[in-house]
């Protein structure tokens, strides 16, 4: 049973489509593009095309042109504001003698130095195991309640994916265990709403919720369902970036009011997400932090609306016994109801 290289699922360079080794300057891309797009931005070269300005960039073909690479680097999202300017080898070297007096040092860039994406390790950690969205269980197309069948298959197994999600975010193991069952069942409704809307977006011109890759509802479909409710809830979202989405993520696990038993754990814990949230926003808006960080907190009350709306509508389900709930599902909707 060899994994031949195809089988797992490889993030892909969204330059020129080689393997991804990560996220840079705000987007998967492989090694290669990440060098050239320091290269071009630290150097401030500029390039001009030979031919029409759309030449195609691949893996075997990114070296051909540069001016057409650098666009693509561009269009494909990469943020030059992520690139450090400042950067000696190594980027230790803060001080340049000034020449009209060899003993006074010149203090040249800020305290602190100039952060890019990439020093925020907790947002590489949350991008990596961020849960990718699943598809629906084919053999429920044909159950009496289909859409309920397949939603409460799809929550139950989005459920694994958030514990398995939350084991993974730097600090979240260092809580009581008992603890870290408390915060997942506090905010498992308001996690997978955030999810849900994030994937939607796209969607949102044509005004419909993605709860799997292959499993869309509409406003009429989400009546019919009796899930209206969410569907307004959902459509309230603005636009959000990945980065934004993934930090707001992990802040909404840390963002419960349930009783704990080491609340100073907790605190520690959201403070690190905090950080790092302001040094993304930081980074991406740098006009509009604050606008930004409130623009985020803001979807914090809809959330919590949204989990009030998502449990009664599932304990409803259950109770009119209409269509069967996995075990952690029910565990997980019983254990704790605000």
């Amino acid at each position: 049973g060899e994994m031949k290289e195809e089988d797992s699922p490889r993030r892909l360079c969204l330059v020129c489509g080689d393997v991804a080794s990560g996220f840079h300057y705000g987007v998967a891309s492989c090694e290669a593009c990440k060098a050239f797009f320091k290269r071009t931005i630290q150097g401030n070269i500029e390039y001009t095309c030979p031919a029409s300005g759309e030449c195609e960039i691949n893996k075997r073909r990114r070296k051909a042109c540069q001016a057409c690479r650098f666009r693509k680097c561009l269009r494909s999202g990469m943020l030059k504001e992520g690139v450090r300017l400042d950067r000696v080898r190594g980027g230790r070297q803060k001080y340049r003698r000034n020449p009209d007096s060899p003993y006074q040092v010149q203090v040249v860039s800020a305290q602190r130095p100039m952060l890019v994406l990439e020093d925020i390790k907790m947002l590489e950690v949350l991008a990596t195991c961020e849960p990718d969205c699943l598809e629906i269980n084919t053999t429920l197309e044909d159950s009496k309640h289909r859409t309920l069948s397949i939603l409460s298959d799809l929550y139950d197994r989005e459920l694994v994916g958030i514990i398995g999600w939350a084991k993974q975010i730097p600090g979240f193991t260092d809580l009581l265990l008992n603890d870290q069952m408390r915060l997942l069942q506090s905010t498992w409704a308001e996690i997978l709403t955030l999810t849900l809307a994030f994937r939607s977006m796209p969607l949102m011109g044509l005004s419909r919720l993605k709860f799997a890759t292959d499993f869309t509802l509409d406003e009429k479909q989400s009546r019919d369902c009796g899930a209206i409710e969410l569907y307004q809830t959902v459509s309230i979202f603005n636009k959000i970036i990945p980065e934004e989405y993934y930090l707001l993520k992990a802040l909404v696990l840390t963002n419960s009011d349930v009783k704990l038993d080491e609340y100073q754990s907790l605190k520690k814990f959201r403070d690190t997400i905090l950080a790092a949230l302001s040094d993304a926003i930081g980074i991406l808006r740098p006009t509009g932090v604050l606008n930004q960080i409130q623009q985020l907190l803001l979807c914090m009350p809809a959330l919590r609306q949204a989990d009030q709306i998502v449990r009664r509508f599932w304990s409803d389900v259950h109770q009119q016994d209409l269509v069967p709930m996995n075990k952690l599902f029910l565990e997980m909707l019983e254990a704790y109801c605000r």
